[in-house]
């Protein structure tokens, strides 16, 4: 795909839709439109995190292994959410396993590719950076919502 057919794709996005197109356009260059099919595991818990990806269209299911009871999804990506976000760390490994649970497309980076392009563009860097920073955020509020959930007493304790 062509990057400024990959640049609209990107501004469709959750992630893109925000970035200036500049930015965009030189994020898009950086990363490839992949299919992929339902089961396919994209990245492995513990091990090299390798690939950042946008999710584009289907599902993408975040999963870790819980000591005595086995794997477990722990949140299901929607398109726009991304996954991987370890790979622009050095030598980052993966926190859960992503595995597709539908048919889905994903705007795909190479991690090391990726890195390199933020760490030679300070501009892209920062924006791009800050996107993930507020995907992180988004993360974390969902996660502290389902552990209310999780860790509901009967009653408030006040």
């Amino acid at each position: 795909m062509q990057t400024s057919a990959l640049t609209t794709v990107l501004g469709d996005t959750w992630f893109g839709a925000s970035l200036p197109v500049a930015a965009r356009a030189r994020l898009a260059g950086a990363g490839a439109l992949a299919e992929i099919p339902d089961g396919t595991v994209l990245l492995e818990e513990g091990r090299p995190c390798t690939l950042m990806g946008i999710l584009v269209s289907g599902r993408v299911a975040l999963r870790l292994v819980v000591r005595g009871v086995g794997e477990r999804t722990i949140m299901t990506l929607e398109p726009g959410d991304v996954f991987g976000w370890s790979a622009v760390l050095p030598r980052a490994l993966a926190t859960s396993t992503c595995v597709a649970v539908a048919p889905s497309v994903a705007i795909l980076f190479d991690g090391a590719g990726l890195l390199t392009a933020l760490e030679l563009d300070s501009e892209l860097a920062a924006v791009v950076y800050r996107r993930l920073l507020e995907t992180v955020a988004r993360r974390l509020s969902a996660t502290r919502v389902q552990l209310l959930d999780v860790y509901r007493t009967v009653g408030e304790p006040w």
